[in-house]
């Protein structure tokens, strides 16, 4: 095997192992970010409780709500937009806080599990912030006229 033949061995295996390490870390970062397809938004849900943690940051906002329904009274953990996408839907630091009641619009988990995506909440002063389906002055899903129902002026 001459010189030239070694240092071109070597090379090659230089840049195999550069480019797998390159795409290892893309797929780590690719991975770190899920999707939202776990989540029904076709079905969104209105889910009453107590707040534990609510904390509006980038990427997702993050919550425990202390709930009570038919299988108990428990934490569940709910996850929501970003900050900048609630900040400019009408969220201001500190608009919910440990101990409030809470109202929230969340599109449930596929899978039947606890959690869900939160679109929007109403907090305990009664302001409702997010992305459409809670009623402003209720904080409840909006009905929805059937399709080509006559609504009032």
């Amino acid at each position: 095997m001459t010189k030239f033949m070694r240092y071109q061995i070597v090379s090659e295996a230089v840049v195999a192992a550069t480019l797998l390490g390159v795409l290892a870390l893309g797929a780590t970062g690719a991975m770190a970010h899920h999707s939202a397809a776990q989540f029904d938004f076709t079905h969104q849900i209105t889910v009453e409780g107590t707040v534990k943690s609510f904390h509006v940051t980038n990427p997702h906002t993050a919550a425990v709500i202390e709930v009570t329904d038919a299988k108990g009274t428990r934490d569940v953990e709910y996850e929501g937009h970003s900050a900048s996408n609630f900040y400019r839907a009408g969220y201001t630091k500190d608009a919910v806080k440990y101990g409030d009641h809470v109202a929230i619009l969340i599109a449930p988990r596929r899978d039947g599990k606890d959690g869900g995506f939160i679109s929007a909440f109403t907090t305990a002063g009664g302001k409702t912030i997010g992305f459409g389906g809670l009623s402003p002055s209720t904080g409840k899903v909006e009905e929805k006229a059937p399709a080509g129902a006559k609504t009032s002026p």
